[in-house]
């Protein structure tokens, strides 16, 4: 078993206003907790992992090439494989995010 008490985890800031964490990882899953600042965008997108995700505070708006969707504090998203997508906090505040990667995401860890 790995214990990671989040104190210990280096925060790593992959956009302006946008700081992650990695709480956990194992071989086929990985946990991520994340605070997005208002206003704050990841740019369209898509990568090889299923994302899965928990709105713990705020909201944000996903967008994919066929919709938009917003989704507010305690609601749950799924993105499939390959599936392209961006994703902005339009406030007000800061969102609070847990998202899981199958498989772990390897550039989160360099």
């Amino acid at each position: 078993m790995k214990h990671v008490p989040i104190a210990r985890v280096e925060p790593q800031e992959p956009v302006k206003g946008v700081k992650r964490w990695v709480l956990a990882y194992g071989n086929k899953v990985m946990l991520v907790y994340f605070e997005i600042d208002e206003g704050a965008r990841f740019p369209m997108h898509s990568h090889v992992h299923e994302q899965a995700g928990y709105i713990i505070k705020g909201r944000m708006v996903f967008k994919t090439p066929d919709k938009e969707v917003t989704v507010s504090e305690g609601e749950s998203y799924v993105f499939e494989s390959n599936e392209p997508h961006e994703v902005y906090n339009p406030g007000p505040g800061k969102t609070i995010i847990i998202e899981v990667f199958s498989p772990p995401r390897e550039d989160f860890l360099k």
